[in-house]
């Protein structure tokens, strides 16, 4: 499956949040921790530079546990 979206950041950047990427996941590996699979993309698209900042993840993964709080009101 082709991504079409533009890339945001420089390949430096994205190698730089590979790296942060995989030592996250070796860590949570190790403590038995798992990704959310609905927020998975979220973190993917960081890394691969198809987001641009940590602001805009926190106010995706926001939009997304709000929709499950209010859901469960």
């Amino acid at each position: 499956m082709s991504d079409d979206r533009p890339i945001l950041v420089s390949q430096a950047e994205i190698e730089k949040r590979r790296q942060i990427g995989a030592w996250i996941r070796g860590s949570h590996a190790v403590d038995n921790l798992h990704a959310n699979p609905d927020t998975l993309h979220i973190f993917r698209d960081y890394e691969e530079g198809r987001i641009a900042t940590t602001e805009e993840v926190n106010q995706l993964l926001h939009e997304h546990y709000s929709k499950i709080a209010k859901s469960s009101e």
